[in-house]
């Protein structure tokens, strides 16, 4: 499971791990926090065919991006192999004036229902920086806890949903489908191709917390190499 704050995260942050994963036969869930926001460089720019949502004054022009981010994101995500895409419907740049306990418990929830064994999201320092993804990093990190704990939000469980306790919490094809994102007037129009593809499909993890057994002897967490490091 990925848990991401905007379209997009998914591919630039987490796609080679989710592809991979998802290569491998894993069950593959993205649970994406928002659906997107108004974004200017689309008012006299034609869109990208397939899509919804046209200004009736101006019939080849987007009208907003919420609708055009979503339907890259269902595009990238359908590349990349994932199985459920879960949107939580938060407005864009918003998180922090959301409710945290709220945030927590409607990520939960998708962990109790489809039981990951790793949890992928932001760091700390939300990878840039941007609030939203530190917020849904901090969020996710105490949904992983929680969801554990059979007596929390137990008013929210559905009757076939038990704590489940996940062992881990811890591109380039699926990043296109992001028009929006690195068409001409993206951020990364200017790079030359070979150095934007390379630093686009490299990613680093950073282990969070685990919940397999500590090596003997040892008295932290194990000594891992990858993302699937002792799973069965």
């Amino acid at each position: 499971m990925v848990v991401v704050a905007h379209p997009g995260d998914e591919a630039f942050g987490f796609g080679g791990a989710i592809a991979h994963a998802a290569s491998s036969g894993a069950y593959t869930v993205v649970v994406c926090a928002t659906r997107g926001a108004f974004d200017r460089r689309l008012l006299d720019r034609a869109p990208a065919p397939g899509g919804r949502n046209r200004s009736y004054e101006k019939p080849v022009i987007w009208r907003n991006l919420d609708t055009v981010r979503e339907d890259e994101l269902r595009r990238s995500v359908g590349l990349l192999g994932v199985r459920v895409l879960r949107m939580l419907d938060y407005a864009e740049e918003g998180l922090s004036k959301v409710d945290f306990d709220e945030l927590v418990g409607r990520i939960v929830q998708p962990i109790r229902m489809h039981r990951p064994e790793v949890i992928l999201t932001f760091g700390p320092d939300g990878v840039s920086g941007d609030p939203d993804h530190v917020v849904v990093g901090r969020a996710t990190q105490a949904a992983f806890e929680r969801a554990a704990e059979p007596l929390a939000y137990e008013d929210d469980l559905e009757e076939d949903q038990v704590a489940w306790r996940a062992a881990k919490q811890v591109k380039l094809g699926a990043i296109r489908r992001h028009v929006s994102q690195t068409g001409s007037a993206g951020p990364f129009h200017d790079w030359r191709p070979e150095v934007r593809d390379a630093f686009l499909g490299t990613e680093h993890y950073r282990l969070a917390a685990s919940n397999l057994p500590v090596p003997a002897g040892g008295n932290g967490p194990p000594l891992e190499s990858g993302l699937w490091d002792g799973l069965a």
